[in-house]
């Protein structure tokens, strides 16, 4: 017996002591509202159903996910109120209608009336400003009596998960590798085929010395290198070095946080490219994807989901890199073909790594750098100098707000 029920017995007996019909009265009514709160503390959850779904659960940063609510009251019992508290991961964006303002919160609320044998359907839209796995749950569901008093709870503890990729911005700069040799030219590419020559230009600091066309040189009397046309490479593997500066990699998230997001979207951005373009690609990083192993690796390819297989991977990628580089590049030979092409995308100087790119250029690989840090030009140069082909990439802007991944001259 509850206090308050005890406390209404005690107004009956006591208005029947003192015959007082007033306090038998309210005593009486006590006694009647602790009734009704029983019955609905009993049976209020009894026949109660609460499903969400989301339409999806991968979505590119920025778009949202229609999120489906119902709750049913399947008695005869009529609800006061029903209560349902979302938990849902750091970062998740919250709006009840398309274009309403957003609401960041820790929690989701919906409270609702239900009358006997009610269902009702309710739409949410939720996002992330973060790329990665967020969750949706668990659930509390509280109900009220007849007077709205809280009359019983149940907590769920069902999740639902969704994925949020890396922001996408164009590169128009970057065509489809295919194969040496193709006879279709190709209109602009990261890797120039030297048995298609195409002109000469004015010397660039970083040339190879081997690009120097010297009879025209002599004739302009300026230094001119040679041009040739952009080829279309077979296979392309994605080589991520997540250290965005010297140092341990696990030390690296804590200074540079933003320049890791930023990298990311070069990443997605290339993949998203190579797959508008027919190409076959893959990737490899020293990251934590939330399993075990300490890389993450996808198999060069050129189905209709490889690009999605890819952004999957790096939503889940940690900030922090699991390994050097230089150790990730050296696993490369036992991992992939020597046909393929070696992309790194690095936001750092490349010199740390030659060593071991040279080893991949002797074992068959080809090699090329896209450099993409602030010191985007400076770090392409110094991977030409060393011989290596080499293209410096940057973001018009903060990685939240820029809009395209341009060439840097």
């Amino acid at each position: 017996m509850t206090f308050r029920a005890a406390a209404a017995v005690g107004l009956i007996v006591f208005g029947a002591l003192t015959n007082v019909p007033i306090v038998i009265i309210l005593g009486l009514f006590a006694v009647g509202l602790e009734g009704i709160h029983l019955i609905w503390a009993r049976r209020g959850l009894t026949g109660v159903r609460y499903t969400r779904k989301l339409t999806t659960e991968r979505v590119s940063w920025g778009d949202e996910i229609e999120m489906r609510i119902e709750v049913w009251n399947r008695k005869r019992l009529p609800l006061a109120w029903l209560r349902a508290v979302e938990e849902v991961s750091s970062g998740v964006i919250v709006r009840h209608r398309p274009g309403a303002d957003e609401e960041t919160t820790s929690a989701l609320r919906n409270t609702w009336t239900l009358a006997p044998f009610e269902r009702v359907v309710r739409h949410v839209w939720v996002s992330s400003d973060k790329r990665g796995v967020h969750s949706i749950g668990p659930t509390h569901i509280a109900v009220g009596d007849l007077l709205a008093r809280d009359a019983a709870g149940l907590h769920i503890d069902d999740l639902d998960q969704f994925v949020v990729w890396p922001k996408v911005v164009p590169v128009p700069r970057l065509a489809r590798p295919d194969r040496w040799g193709d006879l279709d030219r190709a209109r602009a590419g990261l890797i120039e085929d030297p048995s298609r020559f195409a002109g000469v230009r004015p010397y660039s600091p970083g040339d190879p010395l081997r690009r120097v066309h010297m009879r025209t040189s002599a004739r302009v009397g300026a230094p001119m290198t040679k041009r040739f046309e952009p080829s279309r490479e077979r296979e392309v593997l994605l080589a991520l070095d997540i250290q965005t500066s010297g140092g341990r990699g696990w030390d690296i998230a804590e200074r540079g946080a933003q320049d890791v997001e930023a990298l990311y979207v070069v990443a997605a951005s290339l993949v998203r490219s190579l797959e508008a373009e027919g190409a076959s690609f893959g990737l490899t990083a020293a990251g934590f994807t939330r399993t075990t192993t300490r890389f993450a690796d996808v198999a060069i390819g050129r189905g209709a989901r490889q690009a999605d297989h890819v952004l999957d991977i790096l939503a889940r990628l940690s900030p922090y890199s699991s390994a050097s580089f230089e150790v990730l590049l050296a696993r490369i030979p036992r991992r992939f073909r020597e046909t393929t092409t070696v992309m790194v995308v690095t936001m750092r100087d490349p010199r740390p790594y030659l060593r071991e790119l040279r080893r991949l250029r002797r074992a068959g690989y080809g090699v090329i750098v896209v450099a993409c840090g602030e010191s985007a030009a400076q770090d392409a140069a110094s991977a030409r100098r060393a011989g290596f082909a080499a293209r410096a990439m940057q973001l018009d802007g903060p990685w939240q707000t820029a809009t395209q991944l341009a060439a840097v001259a």
